[in-house]
């Protein structure tokens, strides 16, 4: 039984089974009148005209277009009978266009509901989203709230400190640095501190969730893991994109027979479901193997996952691959605009050279400090010492514009003491309906800041 919208999964058939099907179905309706009805295969006389029948299921089936279609060969084949002997009645106009209008109804009927579908489930993946990132700061911050409890007032220590400054050396890393490879031992440090590790090691994880062969780094000794790709649990790992641990249901498999065992497999996995590396453990106290710290170092692999994904967003080696992702998200969602009627919103800031003495870096620290779960930033130059920082804001009405700049300029006035009246700091906004491309909305603001900067 189906309980969750993550469990229907509908896939649009290709376009040659598409055209098939249509076609069989426009042809077995008078095919059935030929055998069956031979004395009136029109069924012009009959209490029931049965060739509506043929368009209405296409268009019901597959939409405005295949109804449409199917609608337009029954009526030819309805208007070339009678020259053809097949029927003594010549073709109906009413009948005609009665006709049309079912298969075009029933297939703008199914266009609707496959638009609100999809529409749907864009929302609910964002909400998805935003909730998988809400529970997994609720989770730290719980979990950091009980160690300040049993712990001594006395020890400034908590998870929830630890993991902003842990997040704080990413964002001050060199621009062009491999992050995941320079912040190894941070990584496997922080996992050690806080999840009680003895000896684990880190391999790096593509975009296709393919595992190197080879740790970047290790704590506690290199573990002996020959061919670690090819464990059962690592595997398990990459498939279902969770920690995988011996007291998991993959103690079900007779894992202790490995030459080898490890004792959990770790994801550091983001919001979206992207993995970006995997820590597998192969020695911890035995008394601190048990489900709570489980629990706890699967939360940690979440957002450590999150950090690196920040941290390789807020600071791209290559400013063309940057410019490319920035442009394909805003292309997606603007076929999304266009499409489903899902509005999006992309601010620019046009920052001048100097703000009153402030550097550009920490306004775009700020600007980057604010990006929601999936809102997208690219910062980019231009002439006289001028950038801009464009941030899509998927899912936001035009209206949310005025209320975004509201709390920027509040955050800029706390933070920094400006005025963005008086500071040369503009605001773009622009509608992301599907009305214009992406690549005309980004060339439109640059122009326009250009400008600015000229005059």
């Amino acid at each position: 039984m189906i309980t969750q919208i993550e469990e229907v999964h509908y896939e649009a058939p290709p376009l040659w089974v598409c055209v098939l099907e249509s076609a069989v179905i426009t042809a077995v309706v008078p095919a059935l009148g030929w055998l069956l009805h031979a004395e009136d295969p029109l069924f012009y006389d009959s209490q029931f005209s049965w060739l509506v029948v043929a368009p209405l299921l296409v268009g019901l089936r597959y939409g405005f277009f295949y109804g449409f279609a199917s609608a337009l060969a029954t009526v030819a084949y309805m208007a070339l009978a009678p020259r053809m002997g097949w029927a003594a009645q010549p073709l109906g106009l009413q009948y005609a266009i009665g006709l049309v209008l079912a298969g075009m109804v029933a297939g703008e009927f199914t266009d609707i509901w496959r638009r609100r579908f999809t529409q749907m489930k864009i929302i609910n993946d964002y909400q998805s989203i935003r909730l998988t990132e809400f529970v997994r700061n609720y989770h730290v911050l719980r979990v950091s709230h009980d160690q300040l409890a049993e712990r001594l007032a006395a020890n400034p220590h908590n998870l929830r400190d630890a993991l902003l400054a842990l997040a704080e050396r990413f964002h001050h890393s060199d621009a062009g640095e491999d992050l995941l490879k320079q912040r190894s031992q941070d990584l496997l440090g922080f996992l050690a501190v806080e999840g009680r590790l003895e000896q684990c090691a880190l391999f790096a994880v593509d975009e296709r969730r393919r595992i190197g062969r080879q740790p970047m780094d290790f704590l506690g000794g290199q573990p002996a893991q020959p061919n670690v790709a090819d464990h059962p649990m690592v595997r398990a790992c990459l498939e279902q994109g969770r920690m995988i641990s011996l007291k998991s249901e993959m103690a079900e498999i007779n894992l202790q027979q490995e030459s080898h065992p490890l004792l959990a497999v770790i994801p550091l996995i983001d919001v979206n479901d992207r993995i970006w590396a995997i820590v597998t453990v192969t020695e911890m106290p035995f008394v601190e193997f048990e489900r709570g710290n489980l629990h706890l170092l699967a939360v940690l692999g979440g957002n450590l996952g999150d950090i690196l994904a920040e941290a390789y967003h807020r600071q791209p080696s290559d400013q063309q691959l940057a410019r490319y992702q920035f442009e394909q998200r805003l292309r997606q969602w603007s076929q999304y605009g266009a499409r489903y009627r899902l509005s999006s919103l992309l601010m620019a800031y046009e920052i001048p050279g100097r703000v009153r003495g402030i550097s550009n870096e920490a306004l775009c620290e700020l600007v980057y400090e604010q990006l929601r779960a999936l809102d997208y930033a690219w910062t980019t130059d231009l002439d006289q010492g001028t950038q801009i920082i464009y941030v899509l804001m998927p899912l936001t009405p035009e209206r949310g514009a005025s209320a975004y700049r509201e709390r920027m300029s509040r955050l800029l006035n706390e933070r920094f003491g400006v005025e963005v009246a008086s500071s040369g700091l503009v605001f773009h906004q622009r509608h992301v309906n599907g009305s214009q491309s992406a690549s005309a909305l980004l060339t439109d603001i640059r122009r326009q800041a250009e400008s600015h900067a000229g005059a």
